[in-house]
């Protein structure tokens, strides 16, 4: 009958592999199901997703995590746009999204709690998700429809009716690399621990068969029988851990360690133990040399978020061990106590015996317990003939083994579902940083925000005042920036500022700012923006909760110089790191135009686009320096050392690149009255006859657009 039951079962479940399995199985329970030690067998894996035709269909039982199987996708598709508009701007990026449906296990289920996307938790049991996701359940029902995304698709849309799968609806692929994450699921989160026989009864009913359980079963929160084996190995490996046998082929009976005893007394008790007849009954014991020493039991650890864990048991020093693969979902202290009680099972099961009893006693079944005098023995094997009852039994340890064992499965990091909150996105339009040459107007974008959960958002760019809007890349990370809570003080750019300092205040909690050594800021740590100056700082003191103190501070840099003395309290704070920077750069003809940019993250729904000029600082040249002029025979000679975008490192200590495609200035003479004279020349220096009186030379550099203007007074 075992065979039979299990053989069907199997091929229910998983197909005509499924049914030789399980005969199999079926043909000896004292040998396939409680002593065959399975070297070599591993864990199955609920992490790894497979795409693959002809995968088995994982059958699951109470609360268990899976990945499933790829059943159908469009694909990777790839846009410029959102909005309509087809142009984008040069260094500008694209969006890449899949719509797919993912087959979980065989149906019906309760529904899901968790899912996962390459190991990073992105919906909790709540059902908040921390990315902009549109996903659809189908719970595996036999009257489910196809999905309505698939039936548009596809010319015949199968319902997959039995089967229950998910439906992600143009999933966003710019936060997995532009490739479709590795996603897992938890099955049925309402679901709380149950016995195991339950559980698997539960499995053989999916496949009409009924297959009650009794007695003492370990609980479990799931059962999981997956694709890599049929399901001979989801109860065998589960009866061997549990103590449980297979009845008869028509019940599951539980560990004998709680099971209800049968005490015999009386004449029968004489009987059975042999002093009626005047001869014992018959007794074998085996000896210690095929006993293991020590048992593992490899399981999916439900409290580390079902990732692989192991336990052991051990009896005595030694090299044998006996190990086996539980696709079962447990606590550690369960599968602790199944590995020390089946130890001690083992143990005990070298003593059996045979029982003959009266045909009266036809009721007992294997799997149940008689009592006598040295102990609990179970029934294993029943005979009847010529109105005799032969029992083959085998000895098992008594109550007192049942007993509470602590077992640690370590510490898992606790992933928790965080909102991503609005994301506060900002455009600096500032002189090159370290490493770059702009040759068109470019703007640096940061993006952060105050809720804990924000990772990344995408950025939209319209150049048509809102008609359309370009996808134009995705911020790297959260920026880190705040807002001056002091003012900071004007000071010389010519050296380090020691007296200075200013306190900010960063955007959240997990912002921090460190201290570098001033070494490490002359070689470029530290860069900040501070209203429209880029400063350095060597010192960050935290006084408070997101609050720092910035001293040490090398002032003017990059060529901010004339905005050293224009701060303000709340004035905008970026630590300038461009690994946490997007560039934008956009045509030269836009120079000057309207620039309207807006977030895309999971907190920016119904975001207000962000309004500014399109800049020149990113390639407008920089002041000449060190302006001088003389009066010589009537004459103003003037003079001036250019100053160049391409060398703020100053390697060699010697004169540095110009940083621009020609070498021209534009000067001219001013007074109050206007212009007095102005020229372009292609050398840093001027002779023009000396106006009579006070006046003020202006020199600026010509490049890609007019640079900023360099003033001196002449008396």
């Amino acid at each position: 009958m075992a065979t039979l039951v299990l053989g069907v079962v199997g091929r229910a479940l998983l197909g005509p592999f499924g049914g030789i399995a399980g005969s199999l199985l079926g043909l000896g329970l004292d040998r396939h199901l409680m002593g065959n030690r399975r070297d070599g067998a591993r864990l199955a894996n609920p992490e790894l997703q497979a795409a693959s035709y002809g995968e088995p269909i994982p059958v699951v039982a109470g609360r268990m995590r899976v990945t499933g199987n790829v059943i159908w996708s469009s694909g990777i598709t790839e846009g410029a746009s959102r909005s309509g508009g087809k142009r984008q701007p040069a260094g500008a990026g694209s969006s890449h999204a899949a719509s797919l449906a993912v087959l979980l296990c065989a149906g019906p289920i309760d529904g899901i709690g968790r899912v996962w996307a390459d190991g990073r938790l992105i919906r909790d049991a709540a059902g908040q998700w921390t990315l902009p996701v549109m996903m659809r359940l189908h719970t595996g029902s036999e009257r489910q429809l196809p999905d309505p995304l698939i039936a548009a698709a596809e010319t015949t849309a199968p319902a997959f009716r039995g089967l229950a799968y998910v439906v992600f609806e143009d999933l966003a692929l710019a936060e997995f690399g532009n490739r479709v994450p590795n996603l897992a699921f938890e099955i049925n989160p309402d679901a709380g621990e149950q016995g195991l026989g339950d559980a698997m009864a539960a499995l053989a009913a999916r496949a009409g068969i009924h297959l009650p359980a009794h007695g003492d079963f370990p609980a479990v929160t799931g059962v999981y029988a997956g694709s890599v084996a049929p399901l001979a190995d989801v109860i065998g490996p589960a009866l061997r851990a549990s103590g449980a046998i297979l009845a008869a082929g028509s019940a599951l009976v539980g560990d004998a360690t709680a099971a209800t005893t049968l005490a015999l007394a009386g004449q029968d008790q004489a009987r059975a133990t042999g002093r009626e007849r005047a001869q014992p009954d018959r007794q074998q014991r085996t000896g210690n040399s095929g006993l293991a020493d020590a048992v593992e039991l490899a399981y999916f650890d439900a409290s580390r978020d079902f990732q692989s864990g192991l336990q052991r048991a051990r009896l005595r020093s030694g090299t044998r061990v006996d190990n086996d693969v539980l696709p079962l979902a447990l606590l550690p202290a369960t599968a602790k106590q199944l590995a020390h009680r089946r130890l001690l099972r083992q143990a005990a099961a070298r003593r059996r015996r045979s029982l003959r009893l009266p045909w009266r006693f036809l009721g007992l079944a294997p799997g149940d317990m008689i009592a006598l005098p040295d102990g609990s023995w179970q029934i294993t094997e029943i005979r009847f003939e010529a109105f005799v009852l032969t029992l083959e039994l085998v000895q098992r340890p008594g109550l007192a083994a049942a007993v509470n064992l602590a077992g640690d499965g370590g510490r898992a990091l606790e992933q928790r579902v965080q909102p991503a909150g609005a994301t506060r996105l900002l455009a600096l339009d500032v002189p090159p940083l370290p490493g770059e040459l702009p040759d068109g107007p470019r703007l640096w974008l940061a993006g952060a925000s105050a809720a804990a959960g924000w990772r990344q958002a995408g950025v939209e760019i319209s150049l048509d005042d809102g008609a359309s809007f370009i996808f134009a890349g995705t911020l790297p990370g959260p920026a880190i920036m705040g807002a001056a809570s002091t003012l900071l003080a004007a000071a010389s750019p010519a050296g380090w500022d020691r007296l200075g300092s200013v306190e900010v205040e960063l955007l959240a909690e997990s912002m921090w700012l460190e201290s570098r050594s001033e070494a490490s800021v002359l070689a470029g740590a530290n860069l900040a923006l501070l209203g429209r100056e880029i400063i350095q700082f060597s010192t960050a003191e935290a006084i408070g909760p997101r609050r720092f103190r910035l001293s040490g501070l090398l002032r003017g840099r990059r060529g901010t110089e004339s905005a050293v003395a224009d701060h303000a309290a709340g004035e905008g704070f970026v630590l300038l790191d461009q690994s946490l920077l997007l560039p934008l750069t956009l045509p030269l003809e836009r120079l000057g135009e309207t620039l309207l940019l807006r977030a895309i993250g999971t907190g920016d729904s119904g975001a207000e686009a962000l309004s500014l000029p399109i800049g020149p600082a990113g390639i407008q040249p920089l002041a000449p320096v060190h302006l001088g002029a003389r009066r010589v025979d009537g004459d103003l000679h003037c003079h001036w050392i250019p100053a160049s975008r391409a060398g703020f490192g100053w390697p060699d200590f010697v004169d540095v690149p110009l940083g621009e495609a020609r070498a021209a200035w534009r000067v001219r003479l001013v007074n109050g009255a206007g212009i007095l004279a102005q020229a372009d020349v292609t050398a840093p220096a001027w002779v023009v006859p000396a106006p009579a009186g006070p006046c003020r030379l202006e020199v600026a550099q010509l490049g890609l657009t007019l640079g900023q203007t360099a003033v001196l007074s002449i008396n």
